[in-house]
């Protein structure tokens, strides 16, 4: 059995909330173990300097420009919370803000500072290609092993990579930050050192620092003769490298020297899509100065922070995407991708504008002039000049416009003109959940632009959207083909066994079960994050997921109200709640999730009904350590913090409160289904005897309700 709450958002169909959780999400005893095992203070502490501040401590937020301490931390509760900011949470919301990771990293994160085995699957030989720490080890000997040949320079060829890498105009303290190393122009030095360390043959390949050889019979070095840039997780600890070529060496080998730029593969440690180069070292100044730049290559990271520009980065061999933008957006608002200014760069300014759309972000675009990448402008031009074009650089639907625009008279062009509004239409209408605020913004840019009206951009914006949704349900219906395709080709379950004759129609057959059924246990974590794709508008949707769905389906508000703040008669309720645990049981029985307000609310609502499912205490700290979004965290946190402000001034029992906001929902309740008896009697044409009879039940109705308050 799942909890209700989570039945009734189950009906989108694509498989949205129909997914068994994963243990990693669902194991409340390892979340609880690291929890216990890790004091907030000190996770804090090592970065910030508390202070008392009465029964609490309290350091100077981070997050803000903060002249006095008023990010305030409970040790008991193991709870944090800056006022100003309106962010707060337990240890792992906490690591997440100041890391900019996911829930899975920040856990993963603090298991191994705890000393706490960290296991999401089945358990992994030690030492094999699967084990992370054997990799972990491995990638750092290999990149130690490249920095000790470029530090001590012993060999002709790494004096070579030596005076170029200065003849670069990186010195030495930058070397040794970013730990610049040379790999030997060798086809076994990165395998041969593994090997002498003991580690097993399949293990080069599998830290991405070599490559099979055909025929299965070995590997050889991926990097040779090349200047080697390390690539560093959150946690600085080297996960992948990067090698570019060194001209003088690369002389020696002609058309078989490779491109200038090798990066690492994609391993079990590293992701392409995911990682940023630099960014542990300019997380803090991200943080601090709310912007981030992005570039596209190792030196020009590593010229910007010589220039004295540290919130720069660089993407790895892709062009940026959401997974970047998002790992951004936790440290700042602002993010600056830094183009170089030739073809290939104003290619991929425009492939950032969806990201724009989609994006709660202010992401804007530079593309610098004359051919030039940011090493080179920083040599000409100095930094204020570089900082100065990063002001003035224009969001990405600006830079977009400009590029569509250019050489086109929009008054006279009208075939250039309609192909410019087709595509910008285009790109807004793949925006699963527009805010209507942006979209008006956007629309009236582009009317001011093309010169046309408002409402004709908005008709073709809706045209556009529904050509879009018809290509969704299309690829929908051909998955579904496929899917279904797939189990005709499989034996039914049904007819495996003896009592096959006698099973009933073949299980091949049967649709998929729906998020409400007994499969196993739903994460509610997946709720508000996947409420963003929800198109309940959408038929195609709706009669996928037909009577599954329940009656909700019909009534769910919009995706856009995830993360409204929770107030009035929803705060009030979880507050006695947290007060006293029995009254969360009684709450979990009792409140119907329709009578809240917000998603919010249903989403936590939904948190302590899955504790109570699996037989859980509803504690705060229970609920914390199942909540895994960081806005619901800090408004958990925020209540426990305004009932410790409270302490001693509140006259009623946590049971008093409760009654009286039963009451209160119930009355509301019979005030809704009033408006909906009086909506269906203006909406029916009913005959004059079932207007009576419904007018008497709504009379009836009422004089009860006056009885009960009374």
């Amino acid at each position: 059995m799942v909890s209700p709450i989570l039945r009734d958002f189950g009906m989108n169909s694509q498989g949205h909330f129909q997914r068994v959780a994963l243990s990693a999400m669902m194991d409340l005893d390892l979340k609880e173990r690291v929890r216990a095992a890790v004091d907030l203070v000190d996770v804090i502490g090592a970065s910030l300097t508390l202070v008392p501040k009465g029964r609490m401590l309290a350091a100077q937020c981070p997050w803000h420009d903060d002249r006095s301490p008023s990010l305030t931390v409970n040790r008991e509760r193991q709870t944090w919370k800056c006022w100003v900011c309106d962010i707060g949470g337990d240890v792992f919301s906490y690591v997440m803000r100041r890391d900019g990771v996911d829930f899975v990293t920040a856990l993963r994160s603090l298991a191994e500072q705890a000393g706490i085995e960290y296991q999401t699957g089945p358990k992994v030989d030690a030492g094999s290609k699967d084990d992370k720490s054997t990799l972990l080890a491995a990638v750092k000997l290999i990149c130690d092993a490249y920095f000790d040949q470029l530090d001590s320079p012993s060999t002709d060829d790494a004096k070579i990579a030596r005076d170029y890498l200065a003849s670069r105009g990186i010195d030495d303290e930058h070397r040794h930050l970013f730990r610049i190393g040379f790999a030997p122009d060798s086809w076994d030095f990165a395998t041969g050192l593994l090997k002498q360390n003991k580690f097993r043959a399949e293990i080069p390949v599998a830290a991405g620092v070599a490559l099979n050889r055909r025929g299965g019979n070995g590997s050889y070095d991926l990097f040779r003769g090349r200047l080697m840039f390390p690539i560093h997780d959150m946690q600085n600890r080297p996960i992948s490298m990067g090698g570019r070529v060194i001209p003088e060496i690369a002389a020696r080998h002609g058309e078989n020297a490779g491109g200038k730029y090798i990066n690492g593969p994609e391993t079990k440690l590293f992701r392409k899509s995911e990682q940023l180069y630099g960014l542990q070292l300019a997380r803090e100044s991200i943080r601090k100065g709310g912007q981030a730049l992005v570039m596209e290559g190792y030196t020009d990271v590593i010229a910007a922070r010589q220039s004295g520009i540290e919130p720069v980065v660089a993407v790895l061999g892709t062009a940026l995407g959401e997974a970047h933008v998002r790992t951004l957006k936790r440290l700042a608002d602002r993010v600056v991708l830094v183009l170089d200014g030739d073809a290939a760069g104003q290619r991929r300014a425009d492939e950032v504008l969806e990201l724009f759309i989609k994006a709660d972000a202010d992401l804007r675009v530079l593309t610098l002039p004359d051919a030039m990448d940011p090493a080179d402008y920083l040599n000409q031009h100095g930094r204020e000049a570089l900082q100065h074009l990063v002001a003035e650089a224009p969001d990405a639907l600006e830079h977009k416009l400009g590029s569509l625009t250019a050489g086109i008279d929009v008054t006279h062009d009208t075939h250039a003109v309609m192909q410019a509004i087709d595509t910008m239409t285009g790109i807004l209408a793949k925006a699963p959940m527009l805010d209507p605020l942006k979209q008006d913004q956007m629309i009236l840019r582009l009317s001011r632009t093309f010169e046309i009206s408002q409402a004709r951009l908005e008709d073709r914006l809706e045209k556009k959207r529904a050509e879009e949704k018809e290509r969704k349900r299309k690829a929908a219906r051909f998955r579904a083909a496929a899917d279904a395709a797939g189990r005709d080709s499989r034996p039914s379950e049904t007819s495996a066994g003896p009592g096959a004759r006698n099973a009933g129609p073949a299980t091949r057959n049967t649709p998929p079960a729906p998020a409400g059924s007994a499969t196993g246990p739903i994460d509610p974590n997946l709720l508000l994050a996947e409420a963003a794709e929800m198109e309940l508008d959408d038929p195609w949707s709706m009669e996928q997921s037909g009577a599954a769905a329940g009656p909700a389906a019909a009534t769910a508000k919009p995706s856009q109200d995830r993360e409204v703040p929770l107030s009035g008669f929803d705060r009030e309720l979880f507050e006695t709640m947290i007060e006293s645990p029995e009254l969360a049981g009684r709450a979990v029985e009792a409140i119907d999730p329709e009578w809240l307000d917000t998603l919010s609310a249903k989403m936590i609502l939904a948190a302590y009904q899955e504790l109570d499912l699996q037989g859980r205490e509803l504690t705060v700290e229970t609920l914390l350590a199942l909540i895994e979004n960081d806005f619901l965290k800090n408004e958990v946190v925020t209540m426990q913090f305004r009932l410790a402000q409270r302490e001693g001034k509140i006259t009623q029992t946590p049971e008093q409160r409760f009654q009286s906001l039963l009451e209160q929902f119930h009355r509301r309740e019979n005030i809704a289904e009033k408006h909906r008896q009086i909506a269906k009697l203006e909406s029916l044409a009913l005959d004059e005897n079932e207007e009576l009879d419904l007018l008497k039940q709504l009379f009836d109705s009422e004089k009860d309700r006056q009885q009960i308050d009374h």
